[in-house]
């Protein structure tokens, strides 16, 4: 089995955790939902149901499941983020380096499979990629670690570690035990403490090999 490292990729590849915050703010404020953008900021790295319920004494007296159907229209109407604008730099850099060492890349996100595999194919990075795990693919999304047992199974064997952002990712990692690397866009103030190491460059992922 060849070494391999596991990758988030909301908010470790790609921005697409600022995106979609924003359009939670703008969907949230036109249905007159008034929520702290603090609360807000602690959603980040959760899946839609969870974000949902974490609002949830926010917008208590609603059905959160047909206010979740109209924030999905909500998100299809608003088309989606290009790609290309939104990744981290230094990403390919990174996906190229780890190839030529020869370690395998794998990608465990709470998004759908499609949307893993346009990202991948818009940033021309799906050729570094061994598999990826999406939502479709557990029962359970972050901070569960039901995605990251699946992969061990998978690869009968531990990653050199994880690349994580938000708190739940990092905690779904380490209560399947692994090592987490915490990566600090620093764009968002987020809780990394259980992380084992932080960079804030995607190329310094490659020092700790």
């Amino acid at each position: 089995m060849n070494r391999y490292i596991i990758f988030d990729m909301d908010g470790v590849v790609i921005d697409s955790e600022g995106w979609y915050l924003n359009l939670l703010r703008n969907f949230l404020s036109n249905n007159n939902f008034n929520i702290p953008d603090k609360v807000l900021m602690e959603t980040i790295g959760l899946d839609m149901i969870h974000v949902f319920k974490r609002i949830g004494s926010y917008i208590s007296g609603n059905d959160i499941e047909k206010l979740i159907e109209k924030y999905l229209d909500y998100i299809k109407s608003s088309g989606e983020p290009d790609y290309s604008k939104i990744a981290f730099p230094n990403v390919k850099d990174c996906f190229y380096k780890l190839h030529d060492l020869n370690i395998d890349i794998v990608i465990a996100s709470s998004s759908p499979r499609n949307v893993i595999e346009k990202v991948l194919e818009k940033l021309d990075l799906n050729r570094f990629v061994e598999f990826y795990i999406g939502r479709e693919d557990v029962q359970n999304t972050k901070p569960d670690p039901e995605i990251y047992n699946a992969i061990l199974k998978i690869k009968k064997g531990k990653p050199l570690f994880v690349v994580e952002n938000s708190e739940f990712g990092i905690k779904s990692a380490k209560m399947a035990g692994l090592k987490v690397v915490a990566f600090n866009s620093k764009i968002y103030n987020l809780n990394q403490k259980e992380s084992d190491y932080i960079v804030t460059n995607h190329n310094q992922i490659i020092c700790l090999i």
